[in-house]
């Protein structure tokens, strides 16, 4: 039964510390400051 948790806990760490480090690298890749240069946005006329 322990071995069960330790695998379960285990796994939820590795997880975890995988989708962080996606985010940490996907954060730096998508610098959302550049999407006014390219895409400007247009003019609302109200």
């Amino acid at each position: 039964m322990g071995l069960m948790y330790t695998t379960v806990i285990g796994y939820m760490v590795v997880l975890g510390l995988a989708s962080l480090f996606t985010m940490h690298f996907l954060a730096g890749a998508m610098d959302s400051s550049d999407s006014v240069i390219i895409d400007p946005k247009p003019e609302t006329k109200n």
